[in-house]
């Protein structure tokens, strides 16, 4: 087993509800506004409540410890970016009047697709230095679960 499979088994829970995303957007259309609301609240407690705790974790432990492994201290600042992306999207999909379906759809397949993205950066780029850094990887993971409180644990 890798060291970073439990952050991978993570990342596979998050991907399950991140895939709803697209399957929410095409349903807005047929819902009535009540719906549509009750819909995108669905999404952003997800969003706000375990996702975001998740990217901030990575921010603090992840990112800093994975720039260390390659020994350049700015790596990790366009996964940053992408945070940044994702929370300006989400503060959009909660500020946008439910009436604007448009708006909607375009924010939540918008989200889908930057945060598949991100997660496969992540572990394309960043999980295989922790791979080759056993000792490190079972640190991070530690800190990672004591900041989210969820199971990176072994």
């Amino acid at each position: 087993m890798r060291p970073t499979e439990p952050f991978r088994r993570e990342h596979e829970a998050l991907l399950e509800h991140i895939d709803h995303l697209p399957q929410a957007a095409r349903e807005m259309p047929e819902l009535s506004e009540e719906e549509r609301d009750l819909l995108r609240r669905r999404v952003l407690d997800f969003l706000r409540g375990t996702l975001l705790p998740h990217a901030k974790a990575e921010e603090d432990v992840l990112y800093p410890e994975w720039a260390a492994l390659v020994g350049f201290a700015d790596a990790a600042v366009p996964m940053v970016h992408d945070h940044e992306g994702i929370v300006a999207r989400i503060e959009r999909l909660e500020a946008a009047d439910v009436s604007d379906i448009d708006t909607l759809q375009e924010l939540l397949y918008g989200l889908y697709a930057l945060i598949s993205v991100h997660f496969r950066k992540e572990e394309d780029l960043q999980l295989p230095a922790f791979d080759a850094a056993p000792d490190v990887a079972e640190r991070v993971l530690a800190r990672m679960s004591a900041a989210t409180g969820d199971g990176h644990k072994h």
